[in-house]
């Protein structure tokens, strides 16, 4: 539980970081000067107002370089943006559009402006937090999530693989193996980015106590409903996204307490920290 906590605590403080770009002077071939003055002012405004990115004077405060190119072609100009990593000048994404009057290149720096932050499309992810029983009774052990997302504007879809790894509480001793997929909507933000989603799979679990018991030789196995709820942290790189997912357990499967010989279904919770790529 500490290290869950302490890995949610620093990637929170790291994300809440303002990113920052920065703006060279334009690339200008056969194009006057006063278009490449107005297209980086309307770009900086329209950056700072609509995505709450910093632009900054120098290279060396960026996190970004956005290098802007306009090129005279035939009857219209080729405007091209190109953002890079400052540290290693990769390529993070390019939009290219020809514009043809003056009046075109507003709609050009907008489209441009809504790729900052774009993460829409597949991605994997690891998670590492803790899987906890609250039915037949408190128990608590480290997981690790392996995960597979479809993001695409305020809808996410995720395949998951959660082990609940071995754990020995008191006289207790549970693991617990799933698999799942869920649907869930992601309401807008600028920092944080909350969702909430519902979920189905199948689910193994093993359970040794003195108390409890399941049917099956010491194991349960079966579907497994859950809801979920978590937050999606803005990329500061535009490719790693952080995310906290919470989830409410209930597991189609029963396990008898022996003192009694009542049966009752599996319940539980996980509360993970993950890292999307």
């Amino acid at each position: 539980m500490k290290l869950s906590a302490f890995i949610v605590a620093v990637l929170c403080a790291i994300l809440w970081a303002k990113p920052s770009v920065f703006i060279p002077a334009v690339e200008l071939d056969g194009v006057h000067q006063d278009y490449a003055d107005k297209l980086v002012r309307w770009t900086k405004g329209y950056i700072e107002s609509k995505k709450d990115v910093r632009v900054v004077e120098y290279e060396i405060e960026s996190d970004f370089i956005l290098q802007i190119k306009m090129l005279r072609k035939d009857e219209g100009i080729v405007v091209v943006y190109t953002l890079m990593n400052s540290n290693d000048k990769k390529e993070v994404w390019t939009y290219k559009h020809m514009a043809y009057t003056p009046d075109d290149l507003i709609p050009i720096v907008d489209v441009t402006t809504m790729k900052f932050g774009q993460w829409n499309g597949v991605r994997v992810g690891l998670g590492l937090g803790t899987l906890g029983l609250t039915v037949p009774e408190f128990a608590a052990a480290p997981s690790v999530d392996f995960m597979l997302h479809f993001l695409y504007s305020n809808f996410l879809a995720s395949l998951d693989f959660n082990w609940g790894i071995d754990e020995k509480l008191d006289d207790d001793d549970f693991w617990y193996l799933g698999i799942s997929v869920s649907p869930a909507y992601v309401f807008d933000g600028r920092f944080a980015f909350p969702f909430v989603g519902v979920g189905a799979g199948w689910s193994f679990m093993e359970y040794e106590s003195d108390k409890y018991s399941f049917a099956n030789n010491g194991s349960g196995e079966g579907l497994t409903l859950f809801l979920k709820a978590g937050v999606l942290f803005k990329p500061v790189d535009y490719k790693t996204i952080f995310a906290i997912d919470i989830r409410y357990l209930y597991n189609f499967y029963e396990i008898q307490k022996i003192s009694t010989k009542g049966w009752m279904p599996v319940q539980g919770w996980s509360v993970s920290a993950q890292v999307w790529w």
